[in-house]
């Protein structure tokens, strides 16, 4: 029954908590009360494969939880844009975002403070404003993607790893069936990437969308126009990958490299960052405003470096997840020598 726990711990994933034991209870006793129905009927134990189409039958768990959830909250304009089964799912990731760009943003600002310029809550306001627009509607694009996808292809999932996107194993592959891109992922990062590189253009004619009223007084130092067209770089192989995966989902080998080869350097781009030490000065190079400022810049400046340290460990591990992939996916296609 490993398929049916595997199937009813990912259900479970996608349930409010105060929910999550009666309803894998209900569903845990339907389950195993067809189960036994059929192994009457048969006289034998279900096999793995019927045990298979039996979980299939009961849906994708993603669609299941959403019908058992009481909240039925959906974002719509005019249509429904993103459905109830993925909604608490873009408010966790829309609040992380908007939470961690707003604590950079409270940052700048509080060392503005700190330092005696003056600082004004409009401008703060503002500058938030801005962030919501911006990621808001990357992520919105994104979920609403997303959710098409999951609601005109309610069947694709693999029953064998329900709480992963569909990925086959060795068996499967030598069966002859072959492993592929979701597309919904190609059309994610395609997007997002795109936004990316608008923003990026937009920095760099402006730093207001960076310091909002502060660029007055705050700008980047030069390490950040060092590796703009690097980074510029990398969005743009990534589209170039999305748009490949798109129309060709089975070239899984290229995706895993092109990935790998995005990660690395991007990991390249944080170290050279680090090493700048400063990533934040004074426009004015002025000694009376750059003591009047000091203490703020020392926080602005540090908060960069532990930002830059938390991007290191994430990519190391992205790394090391790809590594992994590629090893296991080349031994998997090894002839078995008897």
């Amino acid at each position: 029954m490993e398929l049916v726990d595997r199937y009813l711990k990912s259900v479970g994933s996608y349930l409010p908590k105060e929910q999550k034991d009666d309803i894998l209870r209900e569903l845990s006793e339907n389950i195993r009360s067809e189960i036994e129905d059929q192994e009457k009927g048969l006289g034998r134990p279900l096999t793995e494969a019927e045990q298979e189409a039996l979980v299939t039958r009961h849906g994708n768990p993603l669609l299941v939880a959403g019908r058992y959830r009481q909240e039925q909250r959906s974002v719509a304009f005019g249509r429904q844009w993103i459905g109830p089964e993925l909604f608490p799912f873009y408010v966790k990731v829309l609040s992380f975002n908007l939470g961690l760009a707003s604590l950079v943003i409270v940052t700048i600002f509080t060392a503005l403070f700190a330092s005696g310029q003056p600082v004004t809550m409009g401008d703060l306001i503002g500058a938030v404003f801005m962030q919501v627009l911006i990621q808001g509607g990357t992520i919105t694009v994104i979920f609403a993607v997303a959710y098409a996808h999951l609601t005109k292809h309610p069947d694709r999932w693999n029953p064998r790893k329900p709480g992963q996107l569909p990925a086959l194993t060795a068996d499967e592959r030598t069966a002859g069936r072959e492993q592929r891109i979701s597309r919904v992922e190609s059309v994610a990062q395609f997007i997002a990437l795109g936004f990316s590189v608008v923003w990026l253009r937009a920095v760099q004619r402006s730093s207001h969308f960076v310091f909002a009223s502060a660029a007055g007084i705050l700008t980047a130092s030069p390490v950040w126009h060092q590796i703009y067209w690097p980074l510029i770089l990398i969005a743009l192989v990534g589209m170039l990958q999305s748009a490949v995966n798109l129309f060709y989902p089975r070239w899984v080998r290229f995706h895993a490299w092109t990935r790998m080869g995005m990660n690395a350097a991007s990991l390249a781009i944080v170290y050279f960052l680090l090493r700048a030490r400063v990533w934040v000065t004074l426009n004015d190079p002025d000694a009376t405003a750059a003591n009047n400022h000091q203490h703020g810049i020392a926080i602005i400046n540090q908060s960069i470096f532990y930002s830059l340290l938390i991007a290191v460990l994430i990519l190391v591990g992205f790394l090391i997840v790809d590594v992994r992939c590629l090893l296991r996916d080349r031994q998997a296609k090894q002839p078995v020598t008897i």
